[in-house]
């Protein structure tokens, strides 16, 4: 009688879920001249419902207050964030007509 030898191999991977620290870290901001709370792009764009892309544009675009964090991680002002969220709603009572003036 032959006897035959079977080898069953099992092959794993592990998976590691890292997330974001939600909570803040206070440093300071050259532009508010201040002590403030800092958060990720990440936190950021959840804070003004948007995508961390459009925080970086902002960032590029000077809109948004930052510090680099010494292992080269961008940190945003939480106060431009809070002057951000306020913004739309300034502009939409900017935008709505006054009156009609006749000349």
């Amino acid at each position: 009688m032959i006897r035959r030898r079977r080898t069953v191999r099992f092959e794993t991977r592990s998976v590691t879920v890292v997330r974001a620290v939600t909570e803040t870290i206070d440093l300071w901001c050259e532009v508010c001249r201040a002590t403030v709370a800092m958060v990720t792009p990440e936190s950021a764009a959840e804070m003004l419902t948007t995508t961390p892309r459009a925080i970086y544009r902002q960032v590029e675009s000077g809109d948004l207050h930052f510090v680099e964090a010494g292992g080269g991680e961008l940190l945003i002002c939480s106060e431009a964030l809070k002057a951000r969220e306020r913004r739309p709603e300034l502009e939409r009572r900017a935008k709505r007509p006054i009156g009609l003036t006749r000349s």
